[in-house]
C-alpha cells in the first residue's frame, strides 16, 4: 500500500498524567511570590506541565509550573494576602506532562493548521 502508515497524533511525542501526592507549599510573604523545585524523574526542560491542584490552602494559588532542569520542576506560589503565609500541609497535585516530538521547540507551529 502506498503512503505512510504512522498513527496520527499531531506533534505529541506523549501526554502522560502524574500524581504528585506530597508537594509542601513553602512559605510566601504577604502580596508576594515564592517558588520551589521538586524532583519529577523524567521530565526535561521544554516539556509542557498542566496541572491541579486537588485541595486549596487559603491566599496560596499556584501561578505556574515548569521544567527548570532535567528532572525537577519549578511551582511558582502566589499570596494574595496582606499576612505572610507559612509552610502548610503537603498538597497533592495531578500533573499533566506533554512533550512535542519537534526539537527545539521554538519550531513548533503558532498556528492551527
Amino acid at each position: 500500500m502506498p503512503g505512510g502508515t504512522t498513527i496520527q497524533r499531531g506533534n505529541e511525542q506523549f501526554d502522560m498524567l502524574l500524581y504528585l501526592p506530597t508537594v509542601t507549599v513553602p512559605n510566601v510573604n504577604a502580596n508576594s511570590t515564592a517558588t520551589q523545585t521538586v524532583t519529577v524523574p523524567g521530565v526535561v526542560v521544554g516539556d509542557f506541565i498542566g496541572w491541579n491542584q486537588q485541595s486549596t490552602v487559603s491566599g496560596i494559588s499556584v501561578e505556574n509550573v515548569y521544567v527548570s532542569s532535567a528532572n525537577t520542576l519549578t511551582f511558582l506560589w502566589s499570596n494574595t494576602t496582606g499576612s505572610n503565609v507559612t509552610s502548610t500541609a503537603a498538597q497533592p497535585f495531578i500533573l499533566s506532562v506533554c512533550r512535542a516530538d519537534i526539537v527545539p521547540y521554538t519550531q513548533l507551529p503558532s498556528i492551527v493548521q
